[in-house]
């Protein structure tokens, strides 16, 4: 086991810390520490990011971190075992430690701009087994997570295994979101619904506002924050899983995820609200025994 308080200081272990981007900006890694437990991990950090009281852990072998970089301090524990990858893109912010748990070979996927309130718990497993009685098969397999970009996560929200949100939509406080959900919708609640189709949200806090500028907040002037289906592809986050889970090593996964620092079209995660599906008219007149 090696510790690192240094994000400069190279591991002498079998893993790897790489810094990319450029090399003017710094890296602040204050009260902050990297954990290699494994061998053949690779940590890499895009020149600009801020640390403060993050700890990364690698706790078994050959998984992948990325970490861009942002004007804001990143604030959390990420833990990853074996074979997983995580990825935050730029510009996130934390307002209090988040947490994140990667577990049996899956993936946690973080897109640019997103906004972190305090207590944010973000795990891909249960972890422990569960079965059928009956068939003596296990039912609670360990999933992949994916959140697009400008996502504004509340304050003790739990997002669980398998979970997929499309970009620009907001978690309310206290939610617990067991389901996928699309672009521009704000969702609360525990299991967490969606209350209210399109909606965007905007960084500014209100705290201190004086009355001339709550009036001035009043309208938003341009569709910034309101994704579309304009230049995106369809279930852009299967492609990455897909891709991930087909990589035979670090570095064709680094190879995966790393355009994705610098890929920035608007849309790129922008996921549509699913269309009901409408019972046939004639349902139920032609039954069985009418």
């Amino acid at each position: 086991m090696e510790t690192i308080t240094d994000i400069f200081k190279k591991p002498t272990s079998n893993n790897e810390i790489q810094l990319i981007g450029m090399k003017e900006e710094e890296i602040a890694f204050d009260h902050s520490k990297v954990k290699f437990v494994g061998e053949g991990n690779t940590l890499i950090v895009e020149r600009g990011a801020k640390f403060k009281n993050t700890n990364i852990h690698f706790n078994g072998n050959h998984s992948v971190v990325i970490i861009g970089k942002s004007n804001r301090r990143a604030t959390f524990n990420v833990s990853v075992w074996n074979n997983s990858a995580f990825f935050i893109g730029r510009n996130y912010s934390f307002n209090g430690s988040a947490r994140f748990i990667l577990s049996e070979q899956k993936n946690l996927f973080i897109g640019h701009d997103n906004m972190f309130s305090t207590g944010v718990v973000v795990r891909l497993a249960d972890p422990h087994l569960i079965y059928d009685a009956a068939t003596k098969k296990r039912i609670n397999p360990t999933k992949s997570v994916y959140l697009g970009d400008h996502i504004w996560i509340g304050q003790d929200v739990m997002i669980l295994k398998g979970v997929n949100i499309g970009s620009g939509s907001i978690l309310g406080a206290k939610s617990l979101v067991t389901k996928s959900l699309p672009s521009n919708v704000s969702a609360a609640g525990s299991p967490a619904r969606i209350v209210r189709n399109d909606v965007f949200w905007a960084r500014p806090s209100v705290h201190a506002y004086t009355e001339n500028e709550t009036e001035a907040a009043e309208q938003f002037a341009d569709d910034r924050f309101i994704y579309s289906e304009d230049g995106s592809i369809k279930e852009p986050m299967k492609v990455i899983e897909k891709q991930l889970i087909d990589a035979a090593n670090c570095d064709e996964k680094v190879n995966i995820l790393l355009p994705y620092l610098e890929n920035t079209p608007k849309n790129r995660f922008y996921t549509p609200v699913k269309s009901k599906q409408k019972e046939p008219l004639l349902k139920g007149i032609f039954s069985k025994g009418e």
